[in-house]
């Protein structure tokens, strides 16, 4: 008997062990599709003549502010914000509005990427007209309101007013509830045992831009029904070979993971699981440099951006330097230009005085000394020769349209790893800028902020300002215990 019962224990385990190693190879596969995808993706570079964007500067022009020193100081009440109700007159909007599209015209990188002169006087004239048309109803919000709707062309994630962007932004909509399957003959759902294929969707036989790689409650690697749109998409209709039903579509639970803090980090179920917020706070920033090791030598571990909001460029860069130096020359892209301005220059060594003095004192001072010493002038780099880096190891990125600026800067670096994976929803697309211009408009108080950096690093088919960055495996509800059930499914940390 017991000579049986050991035989009966020893097949069990034998075939859990055979499962197991299906089960990984059924996974790796996929993983090979996502590395093929990553390198077809990442040698797109953008079709781009950074000249065209960056004019050249003439010899007259070099030391011209472009301002008074009085009408900067106007421009740096970084303590007031505009209340959207409060009256204004148009004398005090106009002034307003001829200060901000002076600075765009002197400071802002992507100025004339986005059309110059042309399209930049053609806004101011129609931001003007609207605060004249008024009268004596004209209110900060009229002016804010004006503001963003003709500037909606300068689709650049970090260009805002009053801390919100001008232009409509892609978001995912999907049904988490049903779930598709994929096989030679195409895709389909089951219902009592049988196979229902899909015809089409939404009259488009183009099945494949609807079926998003996902993960359902078990693990288990399967499609599901999703739309990236500006627009708000609530319904689908999906045509079956016997009939036609409607999928109702819903915006991300996304989950909130402000309460972990700046840097998290723990194991769960051996699984290493590094969260990171921002690349502001230089304690996260040096713990989060601790990491680095652990993820490099991990067989599986998580790497969470959701929520990231961005940061200093350089702590990514410190953090690749660690985890694969490979990877830290990506950080500035494929073509990269930095506008230095000696108006900026004034106005941010007022700002870094006001932001955190005892720690910005030097960078101030440098800003000063700039203005006082310095030239307007580009630098330009482009046309940066990259190698494709590999990894014998796994890496899930858990990314959601929070993921923001330097989140996605590192995003972007890792794309050129192989094994790494990205899970959740799209990004937020804010890589073409910084926030390195900031102003507060004298008499409404609203808040303007433009970048000094022009930068591309894919074509508009791997990234864009409006759609960001798309995930390997999209999952519209807690991409976290999702990816942890995927690994847990997979065997992927045995």
């Amino acid at each position: 008997m017991l000579k049986i019962f050991c035989i009966v224990i020893g097949l069990s385990m034998l075939c859990s062990c055979d499962n197991t190693s299906e089960r990984q190879q059924i996974f790796y596969d996929k993983v090979k599709g996502i590395n093929v995808n990553h390198a077809l993706e990442t040698s797109r570079i953008p079709n781009i003549n950074i000249n065209d964007y960056t004019p050249r500067i003439k010899p007259q022009e070099f030391r011209e502010v472009g301002f008074t020193e009085k009408e900067l100081d106007s421009l740096t009440d970084y303590d007031k914000h505009g209340n959207t109700v409060d009256s204004i007159s148009y004398e005090q909007a106009e002034t307003d509005v001829e200060l901000v599209f002076r600075i765009f015209k002197n400071c802002y990188s992507a100025y004339y990427y986005f059309g110059g002169d042309e399209a930049f006087e053609k806004a101011k004239e129609q931001v003007i007209s609207d605060c004249k048309l008024a009268g004596e109803n004209l209110t900060v919000g009229t002016m804010q309101e004006s503001l963003r709707k003709h500037l909606n062309f300068v689709t650049d994630g970090h260009f805002l007013v009053d801390n919100k962007q001008v232009f409509g932004k892609t978001e995912y909509y999907s049904n988490e509830e049903r779930t598709f399957f994929k096989d030679e003959k195409g895709y389909y759902t089951e219902q009592k045992g049988k196979k229902r294929y899909v015809s089409s969707v939404e009259g488009s036989n183009d099945v494949e831009k609807y079926m998003k790689l996902s993960v359902n409650g078990k693990g288990i690697l399967v499609h599901k029904l999703g739309v990236l749109s500006i627009d708000e998409i609530d319904m689908v209709d999906v045509a079956f070979e016997d009939s036609t039903e409607n999928f109702e579509l819903s915006l991300p639970e996304l989950k909130d993971v402000s309460g972990a803090g700046i840097y998290s980090y723990e194991e769960i179920n051996n699984v290493p699981v590094v969260g990171m917020r921002s690349f502001i706070d230089q304690s996260a920033c040096e713990q989060f440099n601790g990491a680095a090791e652990i993820i490099k030598n991990s067989k599986v571990s998580i790497l969470d951006l959701r929520g990231n909001l961005g940061g200093h460029a350089y702590n990514v860069t410190r953090w690749l330097n660690i985890y694969d130096p490979v990877l830290s020359d990506y950080s500035k892209g494929n073509i990269f230009a930095v506008r230095n301005s000696r108006a900026n220059s004034y106005l941010g060594h007022i700002r870094y005085r006001a932001d955190l003095p005892e720690r910005n004192e030097t960078t101030a001072s440098n800003s000063l000394a700039i203005y006082r010493t310095g030239i307007n002038r580009w630098e330009i780099s482009e046309n940066m020769t990259f190698e494709r880096s590999e990894n014998n190891n796994l890496l899930f990125v858990l990314v959601d349209t929070h993921t923001y600026s330097a989140g996605e800067l590192l995003m972007s670096a890792l794309r050129n790893k192989d094994n790494v994976i990205f899970v959740g929803t799209n990004s937020n697309g804010s890589l073409m800028s910084d926030d390195g211009v900031k102003i507060v408009l004298p008499n409404s108080k609203i808040n303007i902020q433009c970048g000094s950096v022009l930068r591309f690093d894919y074509d508009e088919t791997v990234f864009s300002e409006e759609t960001g960055f798309r995930p390997d495996i999209w999952v519209g509800t807690d991409s976290l215990e999702n990816t942890l059930n995927l690994i847990s499914y997979y065997g992927l940390n045995k």
